[in-house]
């Protein structure tokens, strides 16, 4: 080859060799590129499957956005923009929730919210302990299932339907435990996913918030006014009436009449003075309840007290034919603090109670114990005993447990009302044992004196 031509096509082979070698460098640049490019193009769409699932806190982040040019890069870094913000939006979310739930959980008022399958998809302790469940054993169930009472189903079924303004007052447990509850029951927006928008719209959907307030204390507070003012009314009109009565026969010519003037006037005072001890006894009642009693707690010998009281209850007991002991204290018990004449008061009315109902030829008998600091003065007899089902009443204004016998004795029924509030004012209890036929022990507690 001549050397002119050699020396032409070197230049040319040596710039093909560059052209070569520079292409071959673009294109392993450029698949580089596209290989970074596709990478984060994958670990994009891992984040977006992963947001899509829910997974906000592990999408992770893009690096080298600039390397996807300004369009991805300006999308990644406003899909992790939008990626903090909802993590942030759910966060707060998440927190309302919690605390809104542990506010309704810890409310004393039974709270659930029923969807609109009449499912109950929350509620609290209150809610599930009226139904005796647990809050984990309701939720997921019907409200059918777990309720059983038609009336608030019945409720539910209408708010659920959108009604609003829904509420009653039902009772529950029977007998044995009885309850009343002021139940409010509310309607709510439900959204449910299975069904389509179209449909959504034609027919709107409803959950319900179901809200029970116990109101048992309250019905039984009525229910003892109504009883009171009965039975005050009842106990006046019966000594007014008798006085009425002898007084217009002594007015109509009985004062003249010799053999039977004297026995008139004496019924009138006998019912005067009733009706004066019941007129004592409700306004000491009402002092009590009211908190203004006026008490001086001193140590009293207990020895002393029963002595003052004993000579009275022995007379009493043995006009009736009854025998009436007073057992040896224990040395222990010497003095407790208190208000003598009021423990004395307590103390007579728990005998004269044992002397009434306790028939000719029973026995009575007072005796003393100690149970840590409070002497315990228990007054025990053969009568005629009081039945199971009345012996949490017996504390209760007015309540008798035989009621011609105690009006006949001049009983106010309030006796054993004032005894309860005394003792508790004392920081002691009083309660009673009692079988139908056997007797009844009744027993007060009283702090010792140190």
């Amino acid at each position: 080859m001549p050397a002119s031509l050699l020396w032409n096509v070197v230049p040319s082979y040596v710039a093909l060799q560059a052209a070569v070698a520079l292409l071959l460098a673009a294109v392993i640049i450029s698949f580089l590129i596209l290989w970074r490019v596709a990478n984060q193009m994958t670990r994009l769409r891992g984040v977006l499957r992963r947001m899509a699932a829910g997974e906000l806190d592990r999408g992770g982040a893009i690096e080298n956005r600039a390397s996807l040019g300004p369009g991805l890069s300006a999308l990644v870094q406003a899909i992790q923009e939008n990626t903090e913000g909802l993590q942030a939006t759910i966060r707060s979310l998440t927190e309302e929730r919690n605390r809104s739930a542990a506010i309704m959980r810890s409310m004393a008022e039974g709270i659930a919210v029923v969807d609109a399958g009449e499912r109950i998809v929350f509620c609290n302790d209150a809610f599930a302990a009226t139904w005796n469940m647990a809050a984990g054993g309701v939720e997921g169930k019907s409200a059918v299932e777990v309720i059983r009472l038609p009336d608030i189903v019945e409720l539910i079924r209408r708010a659920l339907k959108g009604e609003e303004g829904l509420h009653g007052e039902i009772s529950t447990g029977g007998t044995v435990r009885p309850q009343s509850f002021f139940v409010s029951v509310a309607p709510v927006p439900a959204f449910d996913r299975e069904t389509k928008p179209a449909a959504r719209a034609a027919e709107a959907r409803y959950g319900a918030v179901v809200v029970m307030h116990e109101i048992t204390e309250l019905r039984r507070l009525e229910q003892v006014r109504k009883d009171f003012v009965a039975n005050v009314s009842h106990e006046l009109r019966t000594p007014l009436t008798a006085i009425h009565g002898f007084a217009e026969t002594l007015l109509a010519g009985a004062l003249n009449d010799q053999n039977n003037n004297r026995r008139f006037i004496e019924i009138i005072r006998d019912h005067s003075a009733r009706l004066s001890r019941l007129t004592d006894d409700l306004l000491k009642l009402s002092r009590i309840e009211a908190g203004k009693l006026e008490f001086d707690p001193q140590p009293v010998d207990l020895r002393e007290m029963l002595a003052l009281e004993e000579e009275g209850a022995r007379a009493a007991a043995t006009k009736k034919g009854l025998s009436l002991s007073i057992e040896p204290f224990p040395a222990k018990i010497k003095r407790v603090r208190g208000d003598a004449s009021l423990l004395r008061e307590v103390l007579r009315n728990l005998l004269d109670n044992a002397i009434q109902y306790t028939a000719a030829g029973g026995q009575i008998s007072v005796s003393a114990d100690a149970n840590g600091e409070f002497a315990i003065l228990t007054i025990t007899d053969t009568g005629i005993g009081i039945p199971k089902a009345e012996q949490s009443r017996i504390f209760e204004r007015f309540y008798r447990v035989d009621d011609a016998r105690s009006r006949e004795a001049g009983g106010t029924g309030l006796g054993l009302a004032i005894a309860k509030h005394v003792v508790e004012s004392h920081g002691g209890k009083i309660w009673v044992e009692s079988a139908v036929g056997e007797g009844s022990k009744f027993h007060f507690s009283v702090p010792l004196a140190r």
